[in-house]
């Protein structure tokens, strides 16, 4: 899809602001033209008749009334924008964070998160102000005050207009130029704002590792490039609007030149002359924002392809497809599978990372209503990998789940509060309250019950602020342990009908970890499958997976795979309670 037809698609989203925009800008047009033609008329009554009379005090009225025009259609013309310009903009970053919430929750994005933060603020801007309908009208009514020009006096309108129309044409050569410079001056601000994210995200190791001057000395280096980057986009921009704004005082000369030389041959009327400057100002001002359209247009272009690297898979349509501008529950559960659990059965699951081919290949297993099924295995072994697969958090390469009888054909969708709730190895909580955490955007929810559970209730009482204190940044003002139960309790406070744990009690001190254990299973009815390498998880566990390189090389209770499974009998008498579990696989 070409930039014209996405931009297109964009006036259509707001199609009548668009259309009220062309009708503001038709009567400021229109206003312009009458107001240079009564000027004229005002400067030839007074050239040949110098005194105040009738005449005189109509043409002063009649020139009020383009001037009120004018004046009303610049109003309308602020509505009109704000009309279209910021219901654009959240149009293109609805689309986007709407397909990055689609995407399978492990897959990266191909930005750091200051990148993507600069490209969300910066590009859809740039797209909103680019060009629109309204940028018709001026192009006609300019070639009617060049007609109009031409007829009072051909040689000084060809004189005066041919130079400026030449100006445009260098212009337009220089748009590739322009859209290049702008294509690294953004890659390397967004370079900048990544970095600026991953020093204060890791600040901490930085100064243990004593890295404070290699770090700045990188970022100074990455700064001087964005200075650089910016400083060549905005000399050649500044240079070519510099040449562009200087198009009204060439054009004010030439026409006062060639007035004095064809004084004696063919005099220019001083009416005649009033219409040259008042039109002059309305083309050179029309040139001048044609000519700073193409930067415009290859600015636009550049901020397409920004916003369109969020969405690859995706037909480029997407980016500007209508919607209104809140994300809606796409409603990927069905209604035939909103049924309560019996049995959740996966059959020949698979899934291999691209970079080095690890993963998991072949795993069955079935997960009974009311049961705790536990994944344990040596580190980098596939136990992570497994439940990612299963959630949709990575599109599975082979295999087939089913919800009780019911095939599960996108579990990325379907594996969602109130069916299934989940708590990763690495909880990520936001700079908020402790409240504000756990319900994660939920209008209600027994916050209390959720927190009791989760056993955050005695660190609770010693919060001053009890529920409405600040965790900071991603929670760095918990413990690990508070950080886990946190992320716990906003797992339970969904209460749905499959909870799934990656390695939750890694950071719990064995006492807090029997006691969280006992109060989730007085759960009734809920299903748990846990990844874990804890005695006091594996000893309750109705059925055991052992996984070894991505297989399940057996699988059943404590007692059975301890008998038939060597690699369970060294995990488990090698095993050191404090020991974390971890695949070693990014999060």
């Amino acid at each position: 899809m070409k930039t014209a037809q996405l931009l297109w698609s964009m006036v259509r989203y707001h199609l009548f602001h668009s259309i009220s925009s062309v009708i503001c800008t038709l009567v400021a047009n229109v206003a312009t033209l009458a107001f240079g033609l009564l000027m004229q008329q005002l400067y030839t009554a007074l050239s040949q008749q110098p005194r105040f009379d009738q005449h005189l005090l109509l043409l002063i009225c009649l020139l009020i009334v383009p001037s009120l025009a004018q004046m009303v259609a610049h109003f309308v013309g602020i509505h009109n924008t704000i009309g279209i310009h910021y219901p654009a903009r959240g149009l293109l970053m609805r689309n986007v964070l709407d397909h990055v919430f689609h995407l399978p929750g492990a897959q990266a994005l191909p930005y750091t998160a200051g990148e993507a933060l600069n490209t969300l603020r910066d590009d859809p801007k740039t797209i909103a102000d680019g060009p629109g309908l309204n940028q018709f009208p001026p192009v006609i009514f300019a070639l009617i005050a060049v007609v109009i020009l031409y007829r009072v006096n051909a040689t000084i309108t060809l004189f005066v207009f041919l130079p400026l129309a030449a100006i445009i044409a260098i212009a337009r050569l220089l748009m590739k130029s322009m859209a290049r410079y702008r294509v690294q001056s953004r890659e390397a601000v967004g370079q900048v704002s990544g970095a600026i994210g991953e020093i204060v995200g890791a600040a901490q190791a930085i100064q243990v590792a004593g890295a404070e001057r290699h770090v700045v000395a990188h970022f100074q280096q990455l700064s001087n490039r964005s200075l650089t980057q910016i400083l060549r986009e905005r000399l050649q921009n500044d240079s070519v609007t510099a040449l562009l704004q200087n198009t009204v005082g060439i054009g004010t000369g030439l026409i006062l030149f060639l007035a004095a030389l064809n004084a004696q041959n063919a005099p220019l009327r001083l009416g005649d002359l009033a219409l040259f400057l008042a039109y002059l100002n309305y083309i050179a001002g029309f040139m001048l924002n044609f000519g700073s359209l193409f930067g415009i247009f290859a600015q636009v272009q550049v901020a397409f392809a920004r916003l369109f690297a969020f969405m690859p898979e995706a037909s480029i349509d997407k980016l500007v497809e209508h919607h209104p501008l809140v994300l809606t529950d796409t409603g990927a559960i069905l209604p035939e599978t909103r049924e309560d659990l019996d049995v959740l059965s996966v059959k020949g699951l698979g899934y291999h990372y691209s970079k080095n081919g690890n993963g998991i290949e072949n795993v069955d297993f079935a997960l009974r209503r009311g049961t705790l099924t536990v994944v344990t295995g040596r580190i980098g072994s596939g136990k992570t990998t497994l439940v990612r697969a299963l959630l949709g958090l990575v599109s599975k390469d082979d295999g087939a789940i089913y919800w009780n009888n019911t095939l599960v054909t996108h579990p990325d969708q379907f594996f969602v509060p109130p069916i299934c709730a989940y708590t990763p190895q690495v909880p990520h909580l936001f700079s908020a309250t402790l409240q504000e955490n756990i319900l994660l955007g939920l209008p209600k929810g027994n916050v209390q019950e959720a927190v009791q559970q989760a056993v955050m209730d005695r660190d609770l009482a010693d919060f001053p602020q009890g529920l409405q204190t600040e965790v900071g940044v991603r929670g760095k003002q918990l413990s690990g342990g508070q950080l886990q139960r946190t992320a716990a309790a906003r797992m339970l406070v969904r209460d749905a009908q499959l909870f799934v744990f990656d390695d939750l009690s890694s950071a719990l001190d064995g006492e807090t970890e029997q006691l969280l254990w006992e109060r989730l299973f007085e759960r009734r009815g809920a299903t748990y499958l846990v990844v874990s390498h804890r005695h006091a998880v594996l000893r309750r566990a109705d059925n055991i997976l052992v996984l070894k390189h991505g297989h399940v090389e057996t699988q059943g209770t404590l007692d059975h795979v301890l008998a038939t499974s060597e690699e369970m009998q060294q995990l488990w008498h090698g095993n050191d309670e404090g020991d974390t579990n971890n695949d070693g696989e990014a999060e």
